[in-house]
């Protein structure tokens, strides 16, 4: 892959920014939390914010309310160096998605999410700049903004524009079924998407429903990574929370990532952080293995932190910092 970095952006992230409001007490139910905390999240936002933090060059285009709530997602990306020029404002009154959380113990996690018709789902083809797409090495779109029309047909458009410009084509497939009609429906625009893009990343549950009409019942890494690899994709990344993650190129080759054992305070935010840390290495050139145990830096501190997500993305040098002082065990997965 060739990430060019003569573009003025590194990375355009593609989906939704919404506004997050994060639990003040952990280990409580809803009812009995007292006191919230806000932030701007969706994980394409998480990733943006991530990679800005670690040191990317990097771009965002979405769509916003035309409220208040737009005011504080576009500010707030604003300051964490994020260039915002890809994102418009809604002018027919729909309202930013809303994600509220509860940490009820480290393993369970609850999100009360308001995504019905919600501003980002309405951002149109002709809203999207192609030179402004251009002008990125790559473009991470996020797989929910292909749920609804017209942003499944935006989508198509900066695909387009990227390849015909040279810019790179990711699809972090981000699935949330319930933003869907049918699982048909989820299989046929995400397979039509994955066949146009270089990298693939998501876990296993996420590949699962890309292939639920091609290939039902496929519960086996290697075999989707194969699938996806022949239709044109050049690097494949399946993570596998505890166990680890694992990547396919297309020369062949398959990297094996174990996890860090840490003192996890919840379990959400952190493939957003794992992504952050990947990508980031793979800008900055490093070898695929180097950024894969980036990105698991990452993602342990995200999981150690307090409760929101983007408090706690590390810069490079605490995640550096991190990986040297807690050693990776190794990838746990019997079959890839």
């Amino acid at each position: 892959m060739n990430l060019s970095h003569h573009r003025e952006l590194d990375l355009i992230l593609i989906g939704r920014a919404g506004v997050d409001f994060n639990a003040g007490q952990l280990n409580c139910h809803f009812a009995e939390i007292e006191t919230f905390t806000k932030s701007v999240g969706g994980s394409p936002a998480n990733i943006a914010q991530g990679i800005a933090r670690l040191g990317l060059k990097t771009g965002f285009i979405g769509k916003v309310s035309g409220d208040g709530m737009g005011d504080y997602v576009i500010e707030t990306l604003q300051k964490a160096g994020i260039d915002v020029s890809g994102i418009v404002r809604d002018r027919t009154g729909a309202k930013n998605c809303l994600a509220i959380t509860e940490i009820i113990n480290p393993g369970e996690n609850g999100s009360f999410l308001y995504r019905e018709q919600t501003a980002d789902l309405f951002l149109a083809p002709e809203e999207i700049s192609e030179a402004y797409v251009s002008s990125a090495a790559a473009v991470l779109i996020s797989g929910t903004a292909l749920s609804y029309s017209p942003s499944r047909e935006a989508v198509f458009v900066i695909i387009d524009y990227a390849r015909r410009n040279g810019t790179l084509v990711m699809l972090d497939l981000d699935f949330r079924p319930f933003g869907w009609k049918s699982s048909f429906e989820t299989a046929i625009y995400y397979s039509m998407v994955a066949e146009k893009c270089d990298v693939i990343i998501g876990n296993r549950e996420e590949f699962n429903a890309v292939e639920y009409v091609s290939m039902p019942n496929n519960r086996d890494d290697r075999r989707s990574a194969e699938a996806l690899l022949a239709q044109g994709a050049k690097l494949i990344i399946i993570k596998d929370g505890p166990k680890g993650s694992c990547a396919y190129r297309d020369d062949g080759e398959i990297i094996q990532c174990g996890i860090i054992q840490s003192d996890v305070k919840k379990c959400f935010g952190s493939g957003d952080a794992y992504a952050s840390g990947l990508f980031y290495g793979l800008f900055k050139g490093m070898a695929l293995a180097d950024a894969m145990e980036l990105g698991t830096a990452c993602a342990s501190i995200v999981l150690t932190g307090a409760v929101s997500c983007v408090d706690n993305l590390p810069t490079f040098d605490q995640a550096t910092d991190y990986l040297r002082e807690h050693p990776l065990e190794p990838y746990q997965k019997s079959r890839i």
